[in-house]
């Protein structure tokens, strides 16, 4: 029954002003309120509108309060039953409680005892309807527990020989128990061949199970939950493919005892070719997203060429060498900065793969700072290359990390220039630094406005630009897809009225466990190369 329902009371008592008082206040607190004068008249409401909460006072004329809990407990209703004493009266009480009243509470009566004596016993009605709602179909829980029981069985029978992933368990002594009808078609191993025959140390490389087991020691020796371990890796299928997998580890343990183990792997063949077509699709679609804004973007520029080719004119028609000077200068600057958009737009939307080759770092940064500081002078900032010496060589794009430094380096002198910082002594410091998780770092520095912090992880993404008409976000979008191309990473130090600091992370060279396999490449020479975890027989 819902609450509301049990907001329902009768009131018996055989003093007027005490059932006027105690009605008022029970209808204030939104209680439904009965009452009778005696313990006759409560039954006959009582039985007519079976209220679950009764006040009765005990000494009452004719019928008194413990009568009138006789008759109603009688009745086999889960109504309670309050009792209203008066001082002296303790032993009717007590008796009244042996009887199942809910409570009782004494004369004079304050509110606040009211109150609770009534939330214990709605408390108590709500607890014992429960209770036989819960007994009434407790045969069918039965049924139904017992039903789901074995659903599950089914299930759990059922999910190993028709999983779409590969199964392979093994015992406690890591002997194979399970070689599922996936894991036979993904491999093309038959059960016959492995299952009793072989341990997982028999069925993968030694340099994984090497992993799991340091990682099984680990988990032993410290209170852990965390029994799964995952890998992108490669196995290798009878007829000699390197098919990419994800596998997970798994330790199974019954009271803290290990009692086996358990690999689970993805085919991942399907899904690597949904990404890269994903990729591609959201690269197409974000171009077209984006061609108001690079629509607004052209005809800025063209607004430019206008406002230029007027200047020139007046130069010819006034003879005013000034005139054509600047007229040109601002020909030249919005010719630069459509060739820039176009590059930018070109860079995004081609589907490329870096062309590497061993290059210097320090050579790279000094091209593109000689490059632009020209430009840095133009608008007032100082350029500088502090470079670290004895930095290896490493694989990269050329021309993919010269177009990240560009753009970066341009980034940071706009940030600097003193209509928009405020400042006459704009700094722009590009460095080549060693880095202990990667092969180099080159870092862009400068002392300009900054990055508000809601911004910051925006500035890679969705055309995102704090230049306002000025700027389109395909800069730093690029930057971030050509680092990514090399399986890079950015970071982005940044603090408003300060300046920012851009880091560009770069690996050793290519990984080709990392790089994206399509079907064809499958059983190329190039992927055979490559590392990979082996199924033998």
């Amino acid at each position: 029954m819902a609450e509301a329902n049990l907001k329902r009371v009768l009131l018996i008592d055989d003093e007027e002003g005490i059932r006027k008082v105690m009605s008022i206040a029970l209808k204030d607190a939104g209680y439904v309120v009965w009452t009778a004068e005696s313990g006759e008249q409560g039954l006959e409401i009582f039985e007519r509108e079976q209220p679950p909460l009764v006040l009765t006072d005990i000494k009452m004329p004719g019928m008194d309060g413990i009568g009138v809990l006789r008759r109603i407990k009688e009745m086999e209703t889960d109504s309670e039953v309050i009792i209203i004493t008066g001082h002296g009266e303790m032993e009717l009480a007590i008796s009244a409680l042996q009887l199942e009243a809910s409570d009782f509470i004494t004369k004079p009566i304050h509110d606040e005892a009211l109150f609770i004596s009534l939330k214990r016993a709605e408390e108590k009605i709500s607890l014992k309807r429960q209770l036989g709602d819960y007994m009434e179909n407790l045969e069918l829980k039965v049924q139904e527990a017992t039903a789901e029981i074995q659903r599950i069985s089914d299930f759990q029978g059922n999910l190993i020989d028709n999983s779409l992933d590969g199964i392979v368990a093994g015992d406690e002594d890591r002997k194979v128990v399970i070689f599922n009808d996936s894991a036979q078609r993904l491999t093309g191993y038959g059960e016959h061949e492995v299952v009793g025959r072989l341990t997982l140390e028999d069925l993968y490389d030694k340099e994984l199970v090497d992993l799991w087991l340091s990682r099984e020691r680990e988990q032993e020796d410290i209170s852990s939950d965390e029994d799964s371990s995952y890998l992108d890796t490669t196995i290798q299928s009878r007829e000699g493919k390197k098919i990419p997998i994800r596998l997970n580890h798994t330790i199974l343990r019954q009271k803290g005892q290990k009692m086996g183990c358990v690999t689970f792997f993805q085919d991942l063949r399907e899904v690597r070719r949904l990404e890269k077509r994903l990729v591609q699709s959201e690269r197409l679609a974000a171009i077209g997203q984006t061609s108001a804004t690079i629509a607004h973007a052209i005809k800025n520029i063209v607004g430019g060429l206008k406002g230029g080719m007027f200047v020139v004119n007046k130069g010819f028609e006034l003879s005013n060498q000034d005139y054509l000077q600047n007229g040109w200068d601002m020909v030249q600057r919005n010719v630069a900065k459509i060739s820039s958009l176009a590059m930018d737009l070109l860079t995004y939307a081609k589907e490329r793969k870096p062309e590497y080759r061993l290059a210097e770092a320090n050579e790279v940064a000094a091209e593109v700072v000689e490059l632009l500081k020209t430009r840095a002078a133009e608008f007032k900032v100082s350029l500088t290359l502090e470079a670290t010496e004895g930095l290896e060589p490493i694989a990269m794009d050329v021309s993919g990390i010269h177009q990240c430094l560009v753009n970066l380096i341009n980034n940071a002198i706009d940030a600097c220039w003193p209509e928009i910082c405020g400042h006459e002594r704009g700094q722009v410091k590009v460095r080549t630094l060693r880095h202990p998780d990667w092969a180099v770092c080159f870092e862009v520095e400068d002392n300009g406005c900054g990055i508000e912090a809601s911004n910051k992880e925006k500035i890679f993404s969705n055309f995102f630009s704090t230049k306002g008409a000025d700027g389109t976000g395909l800069g730093l979008m690029n930057v971030q897809k050509i680092t990514r191309e090399h399986q890079g990473r950015m970071e982005v130090e940044s603090e408003p009225g300060r300046g920012s600091v851009f880091r560009l992370l770069l690996p050793t060279g290519p990984s080709k466990d990392k790089e994206d396999l399509n079907e064809n490449e499958y059983n190329s020479e190039e992927n055979a190369k490559g590392e990979s975890h082996s199924v033998v027989a």
